[in-house]
């Protein structure tokens, strides 16, 4: 009976999450807000956190994608569904180019039209340095962002960023990777 107790204590256990605790811990240090942390109990004991980018003078719902592999995202919504069938080869072409010049980040074009920025991370639980996350937001995406937001209204035909007014109907604009 001894040894069955134990095993369901030591069932129980819930080992921490390691990336996600030293994210928290590096934004509380640098006192960082503006982050809404969602936790998840999925087989990768995923975290997400959302926040949002300024650039170009429009505003970018981004997700930081958090779990126990080794892979991390940093995801950033650059047009709510502004990929339609009139203009999904243009844009396709133009992702594509995109994609081939930056090895950071890819475009991607999702099922309901969104464009988005995927920059992954790779790091164990020794090797995540949550420093990377920040420098990657402000140092490489949103300066890129700055310039190749200007071009991309003429790609899809029409104005890209998060659209406000559709904002409410849709609770998770980004794709999921959870």
């Amino acid at each position: 009976m001894a040894l069955e107790s134990l095993q369901d204590q030591m069932g129980n256990t819930n080992p921490p999450r390691v990336k996600a605790e030293k994210f928290d811990k590096f934004m509380q240090e640098r006192e960082v807000s503006g982050f809404h942390k969602e936790v998840y109990d999925d087989q990768f004991r995923t975290v997400v956190y959302f926040s949002g980018l300024q650039t170009a003078g429009q505003q970018q719902f981004v997700q930081v994608v958090l779990n126990d592999s080794i892979y991390g995202m940093i995801k950033v919504l650059i047009g709510h569904k502004v990929v339609n069938t009139e203009n999904q080869a243009k844009v396709l072409e133009y992702v594509n180019q995109l994609n081939n010049r930056f090895g950071a980040f890819k475009y991607i074009v999702t099922p309901d039209g969104n464009l988005e920025l995927d920059c992954s991370l790779v790091a164990n639980d020794e090797t995540f340095d949550p420093e990377v996350i920040v420098v990657m937001l402000l140092n490489v995406i949103q300066p890129h962002l700055e310039s190749e937001l200007l071009r991309l209204p003429a790609v899809v035909g029409g104005p890209v960023g998060v659209n406000v007014e559709e904002e409410g109907k849709d609770e998770s604009p980004i794709h999921p990777v959870h």
